[in-house]
């Protein structure tokens, strides 16, 4: 009866881990391994050490207060990436406000530039050189670029048109700009003809991203519905693909 016993409790005890695999295979399928954050209501990528999010007027008026108060007492998010400008002469609504409490917070911020494909890339530089107001310490400028073409004249000249924008904010701030997209963008536009600039990308439904073809990958906004204490709608949320001494080399 012993012997029966301690068959059935091995039986169920191998049952019952076999069970954890197929609920949960982001806990063990890879080694990597995802946490989810009560606080964020968020899963994590735990092998990842700098987190952060991106934030526009879309997220309403924030409370920077709230925000502050959760930095010191959860300590996750380390930089927020900021729109800043659009096309050639938008400049967000909430850009001004959220570029000084992000900093009076003791974020590292960024900024970045919403690609229009119907405009001019120089004048669309322009727009963000003079609106962006960088200082040092802040984080490299980044272009969003994630939108098709809607003719086929301005698809033939997309990827030209887009490292006409970067060269000229390169020129002026002299570092090269991060490229943040997607997949399908990228594999058209951008793998074979902007590989010098670093990636910025979008997805939510990799595990990982190591059979991900690109070299310069160092940023992965891996959620677009985390919750902060002081923003009232659902944050994007992002990693940073390297080591705290590779991050400060992406700050200016």
């Amino acid at each position: 009866m012993f012997k029966t016993f301690k068959h059935t409790w091995r039986y169920w005890y191998i049952c019952t881990i076999i069970g954890l695999i197929v609920m949960y295979p982001n806990f063990v399928s890879d080694g990597q391994g995802w946490e989810f954050d009560k606080a964020y209501g968020v899963e994590i990528p735990v092998k990842y050490q700098i987190h952060g999010i991106d934030i526009s007027r879309h997220n309403g008026l924030i409370d920077w207060k709230k925000i502050n108060d959760d930095r010191v007492e959860n300590n996750l998010i380390k930089f927020i990436i900021i729109k800043a400008t659009e096309g050639t002469d938008l400049v967000d609504a909430n850009f001004e406000t959220n570029w000084a409490s992000a900093k009076n917070a003791g974020f590292v911020r960024g900024a970045y530039h919403f690609y229009t494909t119907y405009t001019d890339p120089k004048l669309q530089a322009l727009n963000f050189i003079i609106n962006a107001k960088h200082e040092k310490g802040d984080f490299v400028p980044v272009l969003d670029f994630e939108k098709n073409g809607k003719t086929r004249a301005e698809r033939k000249a997309l990827s030209n048109n887009v490292k006409i924008w970067l060269e000229t904010v390169e020129k002026y701030l002299g570092v090269k700009p991060i490229i943040y997209t997607n997949k399908p963008i990228f594999r058209e536009y951008i793998k074979g003809k902007l590989d010098e600039y670093p990636i910025w990308i979008s997805d939510y439904s990799s595990e990982n991203l190591n059979n991900f073809d690109c070299k310069n990958l160092i940023l992965w906004q891996h959620s677009a519905t985390g919750k902060v204490p002081g923003i009232k709608a659902d944050v994007d949320f992002n990693v940073f693909m390297g080591t705290p001494h590779k991050f400060q080399k992406f700050l200016l």
